[in-house]
Order: C-alpha cells, then sequence, then structure tokens
C-alpha cells in the first residue's frame, strides 16, 4: 500500500463510532449526576431565585462586557495562524466571522465541529483556497487546548489544587489535571512531524516556535479570561472563592467536559463545580445561581450576539454560501467534519427557533416556581392586585404559546413570525408586572430583536402538519406543558388549605392551580391556530379561460412534449412572476410535481423554474420536475436540482418519413393490409357530437376491460371527451365501425413537435391497425409541414449503463433488463429502435439529499390518481 493510500473504514468500526457519540455523553452526565446526588443535599429553588434577584446590576453588566470579550479574545487566534499562512482576508473580517464561529461553537458544538464548520464555510465563501482554509482550522482546533495545559501546570505549580469531597476524588482530579497537562509537551514535539503534519497546504513550512508560543500563550489568555467570567458571576452571587483554588476545580471540570462530547460541557461541567464548590463549604444557592449567571454571560449572550453579527455578515451573502455549500459537500473534509449542513444553510433560524422555546419554557418555569414576596410587595405598591394576578396568569398562557410557536419560527412561516413578535414584547411586559423579573424580560426583548434582524427570512405562507418535524415540536410543548400540570398538581396537593380563589400575595398553590387552566387554554388555542393559519391553501384547477391562455404562450413559444397534457385538467398551472411562463404540475402527499420544463420565452425558463421552487418552498412542498429533457439540464443543475435519468425520448424527422425502404418496412406492410382489411383512416378535427363521442367510449371501455386496468392521469393521456375536444382525433373504422382511435397532440410554436398520445383499440382489430394509424397520422403531421413526430418515452432506457452511473441509475438499469414481467422496457425499446429515431435523455430535477426511489413511488402514485388507486387499484 502505497503511503498516500489510506485504509477503508469498516462498517463496524463507523458503527461503534456513532454509538460512542451518544454513550459518552450518557456515561458522563450519568456519573456526575449520580455524584451530584450523592454530595450535594437539597436544591432550594425559592432561595436560588432570590439570589439571582438580588444580584446587583451594575456589576453584572461588567460581567457579561467581559464575557464578550473573552470569546472575542480568542478570534487572535485565528488571526495569528491566518498571517501564518498567508490568507487574503482582513484581521477585521476574520474576527468577526471568528466571532461567530467561536458563539456558535460554544453553545451548540456538536463533536468539536460546529466552529469549524462555520469558519469552513466562510473562508469557501470569501474564496480562500480550501487546503489553506483545513489548515487554519486544524491548528486553530489544535491550539485552543493549548492554554488549559498551560493554566493547569502554573496552577500546579503554585500549590492550588481543585476542591474536591474526598481524598480518592482529590486524585482522580490530579490524575485528570496531569493527563491534560501534557497536551502542552505533546503538541510542541509532535507539531514537529512533517508526517503527521501533512494536512498542511503543499509547499507550507511546519509551525515555528516563535508561532506555537504565541498561540499558546493566546490560549492561555483565553482560558483565563473564561475563569474570570466565572469568578464574576460567583462572586455577584455571594461565593466568594479564593481564585487559587477555583482555577484548580475550573481546569479540572472544563477538561471533562471538553472529553464528554457534549456541547459546552453542559451538565458535566456544571455539576463537577457545584460538587467541588458545596463541599468546599460554599453556599448551595450562590454557587448555583453564579454557574446560571456563567452560563447565560458566557454561552447564551454571545450566542445571541454572534447570531446578530451572523446576521448581518452571512444572510446578506446566502446565495455565496449556498453555493459553497455545495461546492463543499463533494470534499473530504465536509464528511470527517461531520459539518451540521442543515443547520449551516439555514444559520440561525433554527437557533431563534430554540430560544423562542426555551422562552416559553423560562415563562412557564418561573411561574411554577413561588414568587419572592419582597417583589411581590413591591408591584403591589403600583398595580392593583387583580393586574398582578393577570399578568401571572397571561405569561403562563404566553409561555405555552412561545413554545408552539418555535415550530413555526423554525419553518420560518411569515404568520408565526407576526404572532412571535407581539407575544414577545407582551411576555417581557408580564415578566416585570407579575413580579419585577427583569432579566426575564431582557432576555424576550433579546430575542425579539433577533427575531426583528431576520424579518426578510420569514417567507413561508404554509407547513406540513404531519411531518416527524411537526410532531417532534408538538411532542416538546406537551411534554413541557404536561410537566408544568405535574408541579400545578404536586402544589395543590401538597396545600391543606388549598383555594383556588384566593388571591394573596402569598397563596402560590392557588396562582399555580388557576395557571394550569391557562396553559390548557394556550395548548387548546395554540393547536386551533396551528391547523387553520398555517395550512397549506388549496390547489385550484385551471378553468378554461385559464387554459386559452397557457394555449396562447404554447402556440407562440412552444409546448415543449408535455404541454398538450395540461388541457386533461388534471394538473394545476403555475404562472412564473411576470407570468410570462407556465408549468403544469400535480400534488402527492407534499411533493408538486411538474411535468416537464415550464414554457414560455426561452429567458424566462429559468426564472419560472425558481419562481416554481419559491412557491413550493413557501409551503412547505418538495418541488420536482418530472421528465425534463437533456437541453434544459444545465438550468435546473444552476438552480439547486440534483438529476436522474428516467429514459429517453425517441423522435423521428418527418423529413425523412417515407413507406419505401427497409427502415418502414412495419408501417408499409400495414398500409397494404389495411386495404385487404377494408380499414378506412379518418382525422376529424374538433368539436365531435355525441355518436362519435360514444363509439370512441365504447374501444377505450373495451380496451380498459381486456387490459384489466383503469384510466390513470397526469403524464398519461385518459379518456375524456373535454380532453379530446382541444386536439384532432384519428379514427381507424372497418365497414363503418370505430375500432380503434388515438388523440393527436399537435405541436406548439415553431419547432413544436407532433405525437399521439391514448392510443387504444377493440381486442378484434386486425394486427397492424395501429401500424396502420400511426403511419397515417405521421403523414398527415407531414404533409402539414411539421418538422418531427416523437414516438414517445422508452422507460429506463440507457439508464445507469456504465459501472461509474450513480446507485440509483445502476438499480433502475437492473429493473431495465430483468423486470419484464412487470413492465416489457426492452420490447418497447426495440420496437421505437426500428425507426431509427433521435434519443434524448428524459430527467428527473429534484432537491439535493431526497430519496428517488421514494420519488418515484410518489409519482407513480400521482399518476394512478392517487395512493388508494395506486394500491387497491380499482375506477
Amino acid at each position: 500500500m502505497s503511503t498516500t493510500e489510506q485504509p477503508a473504514e469498516s462498517p463496524q468500526a463507523h458503527g461503534w463510532r456513532a454509538h460512542l457519540r451518544w454513550l459518552i455523553p450518557v456515561a458522563f452526565l450519568g456519573v456526575v449526576g449520580w455524584l451530584v446526588w450523592r454530595g450535594v443535599d437539597e436544591f432550594d429553588l425559592p432561595e436560588l431565585q432570590r439570589t439571582l434577584l438580588d444580584v446587583p446590576t451594575l456589576p453584572a453588566i461588567g460581567v457579561a462586557l467581559l464575557a464578550l470579550v473573552s470569546v472575542a479574545f480568542t478570534g487572535l487566534i485565528d488571526v495569528v495562524i491566518a498571517r501564518w499562512l498567508s490568507l487574503s482576508i482582513s484581521a477585521r473580517e476574520l474576527l468577526r466571522l471568528s466571532f461567530v464561529a467561536n458563539a456558535l461553537a460554544n453553545a451548540l458544538n456538536l463533536y468539536g465541529t460546529m466552529g469549524s464548520g462555520v469558519r469552513l464555510l466562510g473562508f469557501a465563501a470569501r474564496g480562500v483556497e480550501l487546503g489553506r482554509s483545513a489548515a487554519l482550522i486544524g491548528l486553530q482546533v489544535l491550539s485552543l487546548p493549548l492554554g488549559l495545559s498551560v493554566l493547569i501546570i502554573i496552577t500546579v505549580a503554585l500549590g492550588s489544587r481543585p476542591i474536591t469531597p474526598s481524598a480518592t476524588t482529590q486524585w482522580l482530579a490530579m490524575g485528570v489535571l496531569a493527563a491534560a497537562a501534557c497536551y502542552l509537551p505533546a503538541f510542541f514535539v509532535l507539531t514537529r512531524n512533517r508526517r503527521l503534519m501533512r494536512w498542511l497546504p503543499h509547499g507550507s513550512d511546519l509551525p515555528p516556535l516563535r508561532l506555537k508560543i504565541t498561540l499558546a500563550a493566546l490560549s492561555f489568555v483565553d482560558w483565563v479570561l473564561s475563569a474570570a467570567v466565572l469568578y464574576g458571576c460567583l462572586y455577584i452571587s455571594g461565593a466568594h472563592v479564593k481564585p487559587g483554588p477555583l482555577l484548580g476545580s475550573f481546569a479540572a471540570a472544563q477538561t471533562l467536559g471538553l472529553l464528554s462530547l457534549i456541547p459546552g460541557g453542559f451538565g458535566v461541567f456544571d455539576g463537577l463545580m457545584l460538587l467541588a464548590l458545596t463541599s468546599g463549604g460554599y453556599d448551595n444557592a450562590a454557587v448555583l445561581s453564579g454557574l446560571f449567571l456563567f452560563r447565560i454571560a458566557y454561552y447564551l449572550l454571545p450566542l445571541l450576539s454572534g447570531l446578530y453579527v451572523g446576521s448581518g455578515m452571512l444572510v446578506g451573502q446566502l446565495p455565496v454560501f449556498a453555493r459553497a455549500t455545495a461546492r463543499l459537500r463533494a470534499h473530504p473534509l465536509f464528511g470527517v467534519l461531520g459539518l451540521p449542513g442543515d443547520l449551516l444553510a439555514g444559520f440561525g433560524i433554527r437557533v431563534l427557533a430554540v430560544l423562542i422555546f426555551a422562552a416559553g419554557v423560562l415563562l412557564l418555569s418561573s411561574a411554577a416556581i413561588p414568587a419572592v414576596h419582597e417583589h411581590i410587595v413591591v408591584v403591589r405598591h403600583f398595580l392593583p392586585l387583580a393586574a398582578v394576578e393577570g399578568s401571572y396568569w397571561l405569561s403562563i398562557l404566553t409561555g405555552v404559546l412561545l413554545l408552539g410557536l418555535g415550530r413555526g419560527i423554525d419553518g420560518r412561516l411569515r404568520v408565526a413570525y407576526n404572532l412571535a413578535q407581539p407575544v414577545l414584547m407582551l411576555g417581557a411586559v408580564l415578566a416585570v408586572t407579575k413580579g419585577l423579573h427583569f432579566g426575564e424580560a431582557l432576555f424576550l426583548l433579546a430575542i425579539a430583536a433577533l427575531l426583528r434582524l431576520r424579518k426578510r427570512e420569514f417567507t413561508q405562507r404554509a407547513m406540513s402538519l404531519t411531518s416527524v418535524t411537526t410532531f417532534a415540536w408538538l411532542s416538546g410543548l406537551i411534554v413541557v406543558v404536561l410537566a408544568f400540570f405535574a408541579i400545578g398538581i404536586w402544589a395543590v396537593l401538597g396545600d391543606d388549605s388549598f383555594d383556588l380563589w384566593y388571591f394573596g400575595v402569598g397563596e402560590h398553590s392557588s396562582r399555580i392551580a388557576r395557571g394550569l387552566f391557562a396553559a390548557a387554554i394556550g395548548l387548546f388555542g395554540y393547536l386551533a391556530w396551528q391547523s387553520f393559519a398555517v395550512r397549506r391553501p388549496a390547489l385550484k384547477l385551471p378553468d378554461h379561460a385559464e387554459l386559452e391562455r397557457a394555449r396562447e404562450v404554447y402556440s407562440k413559444h412552444g409546448g415543449g412534449e408535455f404541454a398538450h397534457l395540461s388541457f386533461m385538467g388534471d394538473k394545476h398551472l403555475f404562472w412564473s412572476g411576470d407570468h410570462g411562463a407556465v408549468v403544469g404540475y400535480g400534488a402527492v402527499r407534499d411533493r408538486l410535481v411538474a411535468l416537464g420544463s415550464p414554457c414560455g420565452p426561452e429567458s424566462a425558463i429559468k426564472r419560472a423554474i425558481l419562481d416554481f421552487r419559491q412557491f413550493a418552498d413557501a409551503q412547505d412542498r418538495v418541488p420536482v420536475f418530472y421528465e425534463v429533457l437533456e437541453p434544459d439540464l444545465s438550468l435546473y443543475h444552476d438552480l439547486g436540482f440534483d438529476l436522474f435519468k428516467l429514459g429517453e425520448l425517441a423522435t423521428i424527422r418527418l423529413s425523412e418519413f417515407t413507406l419505401a425502404g427497409k427502415r418502414w418496412e412495419d408501417l408499409r406492410q400495414a398500409v397494404n393490409r389495411s386495404a385487404k382489411e377494408q380499414l378506412e383512416f379518418e382525422l376529424v378535427e374538433p368539436p365531435f357530437d355525441t355518436v362519435l363521442m360514444t363509439q370512441v367510449e365504447r374501444v377505450s371501455d373495451a380496451w380498459l376491460a381486456d387490459k384489466d386496468a383503469h384510466e390513470k392521469g397526469f403524464s398519461l393521456g385518459r379518456f375524456d371527451p373535454e380532453y379530446f375536444s382541444w386536439s384532432p382525433l384519428a379514427l381507424v373504422r372497418r365497414a363503418g365501425e370505430v375500432i380503434a382511435f388515438a388523440n393527436v397532440l399537435p405541436p406548439y410554436g415553431p419547432n413544436g413537435t407532433a405525437s399521439v398520445d391514448l392510443m387504444r383499440h377493440l381486442d378484434g382489430a386486425p394486427r397492424g391497425t395501429m401500424d396502420f394509424l400511426f403511419a397515417r397520422v405521421m403523414q398527415w403531421a407531414k404533409d402539414r409541414g411539421y418538422e418531427s413526430f416523437s414516438l414517445g418515452m422508452a422507460p429506463l432506457s440507457a439508464v445507469g449503463d456504465n459501472p461509474y452511473a450513480r446507485i440509483n441509475e445502476r438499480l433502475a438499469a437492473l429493473a431495465f433488463q430483468y423486470g419484464g414481467r412487470f413492465y416489457n422496457y426492452q420490447g418497447l425499446r426495440r420496437y421505437k429502435e426500428k425507426f431509427q429515431p433521435e434519443w434524448t435523455g428524459a430527467y428527473l430535477a429534484y432537491p439535493r439529499g431526497l430519496w428517488v426511489p421514494a420519488l418515484l413511488v410518489d409519482i407513480a402514485a400521482l399518476v394512478s390518481g392517487g395512493y388508494r388507486r395506486f394500491i387497491f387499484g380499482g375506477r
């Protein structure tokens, strides 16, 4: 094996790695939870609330600013590495990008990929060479733990050991610190190995000693600033911890938090710090309050700030970022990092949805905890008791609504945005009037401000009410409301003097019992609103006047191969924004399936495709284009569609058509035989009389009965007098009786193609009857001066016929080769091949990431007239 080859990872190894990604966090949380349960006596929620409310405002603002400075300072590591790599990006722009990446990584890091993913997309969108971008990301990730290692070495050298509840845990903590301290020398040694650093850009030198010392120093300051934020949070909460022991405990907890693979070490870091500081004699409520403030200051506040900065930096370049995502998706680094592409593509919106859901949880949580007596007394000096009680009741209703609105925000619903803004504002006011909860109010106002910044992105008009995503959000809503109900019922059962209608300052059980009704009203009110306000609008079928408008477009600009099928009346018509182009489409499940490409001026086709995609997106539907032909493929590729080959379309030039020669031997024999069989051909123009329609319907019904089939639709014609009235009928008679027919599809536009759609005959019709009809229709089309005639599709023809084809197309090739029992794929291809036609590939264009077999099943159901007919058959 050469040095450039890498052994392929076995499925077993990949499976174990996937399992470890959730087993390790669960194990860490379980162990820490068990230690906290054993080591901490009790949690006094009212005392915790009182401690938080007593935090002085100005020092809290100072700690918050320090936290923002700390997160921003980390960006200097990016700047130093970028200068060494000679990246063509300004320091200011790099600091902004790194701030957004670090803010997201702190709060939402998924196995270490969030910050790397944001950086990678940001660099790609700015045209930075991928190899140098990857080198910066790799060196930045390796540099971050350096400061923690330095901090541990200095702390231990100064004799400051972590606070622990026992000698055993003291030794375990020291072991963790010793292992983490080894990272610093390991980094300096291993980064001198060219083979280990082969991911650096070609021709780059190894990181010099000066660079490594600079990175270690910057990382050290970064970790010290983080520890200073924690110290400040604990101090203003009343836990005056000595810096030395705090640094030791902080370093050990952060090390284990990093190893837990949990974003921000959430739960692991907090539990270990709580266990350490309470065992050191510090007040339980003060420590919990300080840790809570640390999460807000160092994680939540930078996250909100990062979203603010990112909304201006990324939203303005969404097309650039979309192209960057598409370009990176095929690169190995994208897969190695496991980038959360959906979250990055919808940057910030899902985070905002989670924050709105969290705001609902916060409102319900504050309602579930007894109010601070002193604050209620202050509020009562300014507001009557009814206003205070009403604020409490309405805050619960508001909280439930915010829980539900998270789904609409996640789905970019305009109506959800319009409702969430006033609900957040109302919630902020109620947070103050119910008990002077200023922090709660500021949090709600901050979310409202961030939501306002992303206003232009809320373009959806509807969403699916039966999707997995909707059920997941709804489950979260119900779980939180049920938890609130459980707390309320527990409070009522624990109060021997409970009186539902008692209104007073200290009657928490009565207040929360009344709040249960608000929660129920909010839940059912939201579900009712969701059922009506976000329902997809009904799709209307075109009337005769709209079909006439469509025919004018077809006649002027051409209608492709499938335009005439829009006159069946089973397809909706979508008009582009300038009404210059039109496309017929059908709906099945959450798919909008367009038949062929839009018809209209060539300059309007691309706009129509994009408009149709946006129309589908606005309803949370999937846009699909069925049977688009090779000349249009570049348009779909440029607009972000993937392609799957469905087969090939056979077309003959009518200038080459003649009944002489071997090429047309079958048709010539059919025409000669028609005279012996006394067959007569007639092409009848509409309108058709009732007698003729009755004869044609008799042939059609007999054909269906003989085939044990039922009428289909969408891309296949069906017997319908209204549909037949839009074009001529080709008839074959014997002794005056109609024994076969076909409706003729006229060509549209300057270079249109004639064809036939529905072809049916009686079972007793002479052999060669349909060939005779075919020959006469082609002769008629040639006599009319038409240039080409379509023989229709050969499904799965020339699909996946090489070893480099996609797996879906290679499976389709197997169906073409061995599926003759169910459909005569090869026979149809051979029949059309004898006319030596020109073959044009027909494709399915669909948004990236969809599973093609499921799409094909949906389209088959659409053609059959719905899933009931597709599965059970029948009329």
